[in-house]
């Protein structure tokens, strides 16, 4: 099953997006990214940028365990799951499952109303350059995953545009 994440922070959002990534390539080896774009806040009050991403990954876990994951990474990075307000206030992680299909096709974001993720597919938006275990993220879509031979680095493979 692949699986369509929305993933934002507005809390040194530079540095916590690419330890979010990290984390999740721990656990998804092969997953397609979207650039990292800068966005206003919506739907809290806050002076902070956030910075957002999109990606795709493919795993058996349902959607309960997913979420499961994506909440422990997000307290790892200092998230307070417990604060009931925590969707109206500044985030160093935030990880949504926006919805599930057995294929993979990246066009599929744009079912996407929210104004955030059309922002993230829009080339005129701003991207930000994010390191991905030292390596540079860019302005294109990507898959990274992790080649086994040269002792365990990622590998950051660019698409074609698809959005």
């Amino acid at each position: 099953m692949y699986h369509y994440l929305s993933i934002g922070s507005n809390i040194d959002p530079e540095v916590n997006i690419a330890k979010c990534i990290e984390r999740l390539l721990t656990h998804f080896n092969i997953v397609h990214l979207f650039p990292c774009t800068y966005t206003a806040p919506e739907k809290i009050n806050s002076d902070h940028i956030f910075l957002n991403t999109l990606m795709i990954i493919k795993s058996d876990l349902g959607a309960a365990e997913l979420k499961r994951l994506f909440c422990q990474i997000e307290e790892s990075l200092g998230r307070d799951r417990s604060d009931k307000d925590r969707s109206r206030k500044d985030r160093t992680c935030d990880i949504d499952l926006i919805f599930s299909d057995e294929n993979c096709h990246p066009d599929y974001f744009r079912r996407c109303n929210e104004t955030y993720l059309r922002q993230v597919l829009s080339h005129t938006s701003e991207k930000a350059e994010v390191c991905i275990f030292g390596s540079k993220f860019s302005d294109r879509p990507a898959s990274v995953y992790f080649e086994g031979a040269a002792g365990d680095k990622a590998v950051i493979e660019y698409k074609a545009d698809t959005f």
